[in-house]
């Protein structure tokens, strides 16, 4: 499909209608550049996101398409403004707003240590030390922050699945079957596979509010949760592992057009 240059398109896996209608309420008080027009693509009942992202990704003619969590709240006003001058440099295929330069043994970015960076406002309960108020270690705003941008944006070889903007289409890996845990880990190395480059940018504002889950999870799904995770992994891990350990400029050598 030939896609318009002067269209946004957010979309969203949705299963929880009152938070996507929250994510939909901060993406209608963006400022919108002139000429360009923003489009909202919620999937209901998809069986995963890469799934639900390839339904929407060929349901629309947007060049610029956003996808996020249903409970991701954008908090920049210009984030429009800072992807297209991002997406000035053709070769810069996908941006997030944290990620990482090294995947380490486990295959999974935050695991990176000082090679993380980016930085995301989160509700959530405090780590660390935090655990030990027991009860009064309540959720609340809290900024998780990686080492910092200076320049314009830092290349990674992944960035967290909480908000994906691209200028190109490559579809996802559905055959994977990784439902809605790790997706986003396969879409970036297939970027960098053709040639683009992952990103996270600087930012002056903090882009993006990830909600998480209205209610603490339950023992039971977070042991679930945990445990289709490692399946994942080991896929992911059996699938790039060429990928693993392996710094972003090298791989950028490798594959850049």
């Amino acid at each position: 499909m030939e896609t318009d240059p002067r269209k946004f398109a957010f979309i969203a896996c949705v299963n929880d209608p009152e938070q996507y209608a929250a994510c939909a309420r901060h993406i209608d008080t963006l400022e919108v550049p002139p000429g360009f027009t923003v489009e909202k693509l919620p999937v209901e009942g998809a069986r995963g996101m890469a799934e639900g992202y390839n339904a929407a990704m060929r349901r629309t003619d947007a060049r610029y398409k956003i996808y996020l969590h249903q409970d991701t709240f954008v908090r920049d006003p210009a984030l429009l403004f800072h992807l297209l001058e991002l997406f000035r440099e053709p070769a810069v295929g996908l941006v997030g707003v944290v990620g990482a330069t090294r995947l380490p043994r486990s295959g999974v970015w935050f695991h990176a240590g000082l090679h993380s960076f980016g930085k995301v406002w989160e509700f959530r309960k405090g780590g660390g030390v935090w655990y030990l108020l027991g009860p009064l270690n309540r959720r609340r705003e809290r900024l998780m922050r990686f080492r910092p941008v200076r320049r314009p944006y830092q290349p990674v070889v992944v960035v967290d699945g909480l908000f994906m903007a691209t200028q190109h289409d490559l579809p996802w890996r559905e055959d994977l079957g990784f439902g809605f845990i790790y997706y986003e880990g396969p879409q970036c190395l297939e970027f960098l596979k053709a040639g683009y480059k992952v990103v996270v940018p600087h930012q002056e504002t903090v882009w993006c509010m990830h909600y998480g889950p209205p209610h603490e999870a339950e023992a039971v799904k977070s042991a679930a949760y945990r445990e289709r995770f490692a399946v994942n992994l080991e896929v992911f891990r059996r699938e790039y592992g060429e990928f693993i350990g392996v710094h972003v400029n090298e791989l950028l050598r490798r594959y850049q057009r």
